[in-house]
């Protein structure tokens, strides 16, 4: 890969990554709104889950506008992992902002309604914790640094596993006619 050609992969991969990065808030500001309105549960599961065929969508518009109408495994899976890195670092930024400035204590107070019920209750018995032992983790789970470090690790191992499918899915090395 030449300069240019690495020049044109990194603008694209830095827009997209832009992009993927506000459907990754939108997803979280459905999540946070689910207390409010129950079926921005599903909106956010929905915008989740839609997340690996953005990123494919994005990658053939790239694929037949950029590189017109080829593009190696390599170059694909390179111009992904751009993707889902870039975005990862935006939306791992945006998360702490919020997490230090306007949460106010709001994801804890979900937490412990979602784990005080009987089903949350016995959820945590499951993973082998007590209430008392969940209540006294959760600040330092909800700490804003430990919250995005872990959003951003998570964003890089998912987007990692994505970016190996979409590439090979994507991946283009004759022209077709038309």
């Amino acid at each position: 890969m030449i300069y240019e050609e690495y020049k044109q992969l990194s603008a694209y991969a830095r827009y997209d990554g832009f992009y993927l990065s506000i459907l990754w808030v939108a997803s979280f500001a459905c999540t946070l709104g689910a207390s409010l309105l129950p079926i921005l549960g599903h909106f956010s599961t929905l915008l989740l889950f839609s997340s690996p065929f953005f990123v494919a969508y994005r990658l053939r518009l790239f694929r037949d506008e950029g590189r017109n109408g080829i593009i190696s495994y390599g170059r694909g899976l390179f111009y992904c992992l751009r993707v889902f890195f870039n975005a990862s670092v935006l939306f791992s930024l945006l998360q702490w902002l919020y997490m230090s400035y306007l949460d106010n204590g709001r994801i804890y107070r979900m937490m412990t309604t979602l784990f005080s019920s009987q089903e949350g209750r016995q959820a945590l018995t499951d993973f082998g914790l007590s209430y008392d032992q969940f209540q006294s983790t959760l600040p330092d789970i909800l700490q804003p640094t430990f919250f995005a470090s872990v959003s951003f690790i998570y964003s890089i191992i998912i987007g990692v596993f994505c970016s190996l499918i979409i590439a090979a899915v994507m991946t283009r090395t004759v022209k077709r006619a038309g």
